[in-house]
């Protein structure tokens, strides 16, 4: 963890993450043993580098992050955007990391030693049922995402990525109607994790408000008709990796 990030009070007890994700499968002894570490990072702090060899996981409990890969020349690919609940870094111990994560906002996680939690997943099935869980939907995702960035247009691959950040956000948080989250997610950001310019993700944006799907301004995205989304991006909702099932009013994102 870079010297920017700041211990944060911690415990587990109050957590609103504690039945999420590879935490609902741990003790309270579990977790006071593998020495978990609450800490807070600032907005444009690496958690870790590309290239870097961190010894921990993390488990996001607030704000964003994106795993991200940088090219020779300083061109950027966004990999992935993590919210609350997720679980990321793990990877194959001992080496160097080929992306890095970046706060998106300030947030807030736990550090988790990897080498105990696998340690621990060796006397814990389930727990290495959860981390087994955790790694095939990343999977699935990425497999969708290689779809959009290889054979979408770019109408399809903005429409895939809003659909699925509604609905990863939608999942974690039920929302009523007229509720608004907030997302810190700009026009550049979009552009680097879809492989576009900004100039033309403001441009397929402008489409998609002109078909009445969407509508933003001053930073704020509101999904209008995700079930128009779906025919656009040109995805089937029953075999999508993060769409539920069940049937929620639209919300506002940003």
């Amino acid at each position: 963890m870079h010297q920017a990030a700041s211990l944060i009070t911690y415990g587990c007890h109050g957590c609103p993450m504690r039945g999420c994700g590879v935490c609902r499968t741990l003790s309270n002894a579990d977790m006071s043993s593998i020495g978990i570490v609450g800490r807070a990072v600032p907005a444009g702090q690496d958690l870790f580098s590309q290239g870097e060899r961190c010894g921990d996981v993390f488990n996001i409990l607030d704000g964003w992050v994106f795993l991200y890969e940088l090219l020779e020349d300083g061109r950027r690919q966004i990999l992935q955007f993590g919210l609350p609940g997720d679980f990321i870094g793990l990877r194959p111990s001992g080496r160097a990391s080929f992306f890095g994560a970046q706060a998106l906002s300030r947030v807030s996680l736990c550090a988790i030693p990897r080498h105990r939690l696998l340690d621990l997943a060796r006397h814990r099935p389930e727990l290495a049922f959860e981390l087994v869980r955790i790694v095939a939907s990343e999977e699935s995702q990425a497999y969708e995402r290689l779809t959009a960035l290889g054979r979408k247009t770019a109408l399809e691959r903005v429409a895939t990525l809003l659909l699925e950040l509604f609905y990863r956000i939608r999942r974690r948080a039920p929302q009523t109607a007229g509720e608004i989250l907030r997302i810190p997610v700009t026009q550049t950001h979009l552009a680097d994790a879809l492989g576009l310019t900004p100039v033309h993700v403001n441009r397929t944006l402008g489409v998609l408000r002109q078909r009445g799907v969407i509508d933003y301004g001053n930073g704020l995205f509101h999904i209008l008709a995700p079930h128009r989304l779906f025919e656009i991006a040109g995805i089937d909702a029953d075999t999508c990796p993060w769409a539920g099932s069940e049937e929620r009013p639209p919300l506002s994102i940003h």
